[in-house]
């Protein structure tokens, strides 16, 4: 029986393992898309650029629905 009950052992660990970084991959790949994949420094770090291969604000400009820019008034008192 001792065999046996190490090998139950030696599964629980790889399975609770494989869980674990499971887990870690889905949440990395959560905060990924809905936030950190918006900054270009992260982009740069993992070298996830566009086609362009420009960084900076013109590469990110181009990912944005264009929309025009509402003109402000300015007080003049």
């Amino acid at each position: 029986m001792e065999g046996r009950d190490l090998a139950v052992g030696v599964v629980t660990v790889v399975v609770s393992l494989a869980c674990l970084v499971a887990f870690v991959a889905l949440g990395w790949y959560a905060v990924w898309r809905l936030f950190l994949s918006r900054f270009s420094f992260v982009r740069e770090l993992f070298g996830n650029q566009q086609e362009g291969g420009s960084s900076g604000v013109a590469g990110e400009e181009t990912n944005r629905p264009s929309r025009p820019r509402a003109s402000r008034k300015i007080r003049r008192d």
